[in-house]
């Protein structure tokens, strides 16, 4: 009996027996070595910062430091493609935004998939604001609408791809034709607005802010997440896109891991970004930066992902 007792103890051990015990074992003990953080980008930019600022209190939450690597490249492609070669245990993170996804949607042979990413947690998100000049027939949504109606086709919006991306997936909904012209950088476009080359700008609401009221009048915030407080004050409480009776896209700053990862660590690297982003040196960084905190954990965030790749590519077809 002693035998028995001391042979059916080995399996278990061994993880011959009582599987689903062996298989958590990896996720109880996770992290247990320096977690690699690719960054799609080159340094220096929103990403990058977010990053650095993430890496610097990532041992008090993680028990283990962050590695950043920038693997830019065709749109962040080359990065997230680095990212998919190395192995599903959770110590390969990437942290991505719409720019990847909004190029293998316009791409007729994209080398991956959106779809090719298990989704950790979104950071933050940020919204396309659509702007016009003060005084304009389309300063506001009922005479944007009007004008648009009549003239289609003929009003301008000009912003970086994604940014448009958020305006035209609001136009089509509300059945009205505009045309979009894609900048290099929102510097570009603000200054093409500016100088009148434009009718509308399409921009974050940090840039926004710089130019409400004296320069410009936000029309509407076309995404699904509403401004703060503060801010909706600055930009004159502007209508989001729900307020009009249509759907909004909102863009994440968003944390994935390789598709196969098994999700007991997926979920576990989330709730730990969840604390670290609670931490008090990142929050005072990221004040600092004039970046908001928005976390969404796991499940909720792959929901979200799926589906603004779904908007995304009913809309992208209108900038092509």
């Amino acid at each position: 009996m002693k035998l028995f007792s001391k042979i059916i103890g080995a399996l278990v051990v061994a993880g011959f027996i009582l599987p689903g015990a062996s298989s958590n074992l990896p996720a109880a003990e996770y992290p247990n070595k320096t977690i690699t953080y690719v960054v799609p980008f080159g340094a220096g930019g929103g990403t990058d910062r977010w990053a650095r600022v993430l890496a610097g209190s990532a041992i008090d939450h993680f028990g283990q430091a962050f590695h950043v690597r920038n693997m830019p490249g065709a749109s962040a492609v080359v990065g997230w493609k680095k990212m998919l070669a190395r192995p599903a245990d959770g110590y390969t993170l990437i942290q991505g935004s719409p720019t990847p996804i909004l190029s293998l949607l316009l791409e007729k042979k994209p080398p991956i998939k959106p779809s090719q990413i298990k989704i950790v947690a979104y950071l933050s998100s940020f919204r396309a604001i659509l702007t016009a000049k003060n005084g304009k027939k389309w300063s506001d949504w009922k005479g944007l609408a009007a004008y648009a109606k009549a003239n289609p086709g003929k009003l301008t919006v000009g912003g970086s791809n994604s940014l448009l991306t958020g305006v035209a997936y609001l136009m089509k909904q509300a059945g009205l034709k505009i045309t979009y012209v894609p900048y290099p950088s929102t510097g570009k476009a603000v200054a093409d607005f500016l100088g009148g080359h434009i009718n509308l700008l399409s921009a974050t609401a940090s840039t926004i802010k710089g130019l409400v009221p004296e320069k410009g009048t936000v029309v509407v915030n076309t995404s699904d997440l509403p401004l703060s407080k503060k801010i909706a004050k600055k930009l004159g409480k502007p209508p989001t896109a729900a307020d009009l009776g249509y759907n909004g896209i909102s863009f994440p700053r968003w944390v994935g891991v390789h598709p196969d990862t098994p999700d007991a660590i997926a979920d576990a690297i989330s709730v730990k970004l969840g604390k670290l982003l609670k931490a008090k040196s990142v929050k005072k960084m990221l004040k600092k930066m004039g970046e908001e905190v928005i976390y969404v954990p796991r499940k909720k965030a792959q929901a979200k992902y799926n589906q603004m790749v779904k908007d995304m590519e009913s809309a992208v077809k209108l900038l092509k």
